[in-house]
């Protein structure tokens, strides 16, 4: 079913305090949505993760496990794509600092 390399399947609904919190962050940069699936490799040790928010170089990240969820400011992981040839977006990986397995580069994109 699953594979490394593949992401976890993991989703989460965000509580109605959880999505006004994030929707007031100031110089939002994106819109804030209730639903969200873990963006880490299938199978990480841990608690799972999704971007819920940006606001220039800040990031909140939704972290759930099956009890309890929370929202943590944390900084976006520095991983760049070795791959030679020409600099795409893709390049950098998505994901917090000291993310469990692969960078977001090296995952199935959905």
């Amino acid at each position: 079913m699953f594979s490394p390399g593949e992401r976890c399947p993991a989703r989460i609904e965000l509580s109605d305090f959880q999505v006004l919190w994030l929707k007031r962050r100031p110089f939002a940069a994106q819109p804030v949505r209730r639903d969200h699936e873990c963006r880490l490799e299938f199978r990480h040790p841990g608690p799972h993760g999704a971007l819920g928010q940006q606001c220039d170089d800040i990031e909140w990240w939704v972290r759930w496990t099956m009890s309890s969820s929370t929202v943590e400011q944390v900084a976006a992981c520095p991983g760049v794509s070795e791959e030679p040839g020409e600099a795409q977006d893709d390049d950098a990986c998505l994901l917090f600092e000291g993310h469990p397995g692969r960078h977001s580069f090296d995952l199935a994109q959905w």
